[in-house]
């Protein structure tokens, strides 16, 4: 039952950061939801979301909807729930603490806090999954033959793994980002995705040789199976389960790292919105702005809270010995 709850809490936090994210161009856009431009219906939020082939309008980005009154012929419907993009500038007002036009404040920018949050969802999320993808690949590679190599091999690439596991994560990963010729969220995804895959491949070379004696792996050695066969068609099925636990938890490392990335000032571009850098921001400011740290904080807790709940969720599920005990 235990595990049942935290699968559960964890799939419902999960879902509401992966909604916000694929959704943050429609929930906080200077650019209206319906707008009527020159006597039809068109939405300029859904051009920038999917391009012009659903929104029906020409060109929203020639129009300034912030201006008022707009041209003529021009006409908005229904704003974006957060009516401001997250790169919006507005230096009247700087540094403000939440109210009722600026939900969760503004910076010192005067950029607004809650859609720049909002759009931190997908970054995160983004970098977050790719890097992981890369480190589970490289994992499952190394540990897979490592578990099936010969003695001498296995004592190599253990070493290589002892070796990667001796050097800190984030100053590892900083030296790699900053050594990209161009930098960007691709060599973020792959400084943080190079980084993280010695601890996955220990986790499956452990799984590999606690099953390479099983009966099965006999069996299918004698019809002539090879290791790329034997890891592939046996061992990863049969060990999908404790994967997929180690995937939910790598997760969310790889997005506090970005965010500790982020705020180092070595993660996402200048421009991009991201959680790290709106902390980053908020430690630069002389005035405490208590906004700045409170709201960006939350949703990578949140978020990383929902990685760690829906891992457990899934650990207790797989495992027959924790569900006997639940």
């Amino acid at each position: 039952m235990a595990g049942s709850r935290s699968l559960r809490a964890g799939a419902s936090l999960g879902f509401a950061a992966l909604a916000a994210a694929l959704l943050a161009p429609l929930l906080a856009s200077e650019a209206p939801l319906l707008a009527r431009v020159k006597g039809s219906l068109c939405s300029p939020a859904l051009h920038g979301y999917c391009g012009a082939a659903w929104a029906a309008c020409a060109d929203p980005n020639s129009i300034d909807w912030r201006a008022r009154p707009l041209t003529d012929g021009v006409s908005i419907l229904m704003d974006a729930p957060v009516p401001f993009g997250p790169e919006a500038t507005n230096l009247d007002a700087v540094l403000l603490s939440p109210n009722r036009a600026h939900y969760l404040g503004t910076d010192s920018l005067g950029r607004d806090v809650l859609s720049r949050v909002i759009h931190g969802f997908p970054v995160a999320l983004l970098v977050g999954g790719l890097a992981t993808m890369i480190s589970l690949l490289m994992g499952l590679l190394a540990g897979g033959a490592a578990g099936l190599a010969r003695r001498w091999m296995d004592l190599q690439l253990t070493r290589l793994m002892d070796l990667m596991a001796c050097f800190p994560t984030l100053i590892l990963a900083l030296a790699l980002a900053a050594a990209a010729t161009r930098p960007g969220l691709g060599s973020l995804v792959a400084a943080i995705g190079l980084t993280r895959w010695s601890g996955i491949a220990r986790f499956f070379r452990s799984e590999v040789l606690r099953q390479r004696g099983l009966s099965y792996i006999d069996a299918a050695r004698a019809l002539g199976a090879g290791r790329p066969r034997l890891i592939l068609r046996h061992l990863l099925p049969n060990s999908l389960g404790p994967i997929l636990v180690t995937a939910s938890f790598s997760v969310g490392h790889a997005i506090l790292l970005e965010s500790g990335m982020s705020f180092l000032g070595v993660g996402v571009p200048p421009g991009t919105a991201s959680w790290g850098g709106i902390l980053a921001e908020a430690q630069r400011q002389v005035t405490p702005a208590w906004w700045l740290v409170l709201f960006p904080s939350l949703a990578l807790f949140l978020t990383v809270l929902a990685c760690n709940l829906l891992a457990d969720g899934l650990r207790e599920s797989t495992d027959p010995r924790l569900s006997r005990l639940g």
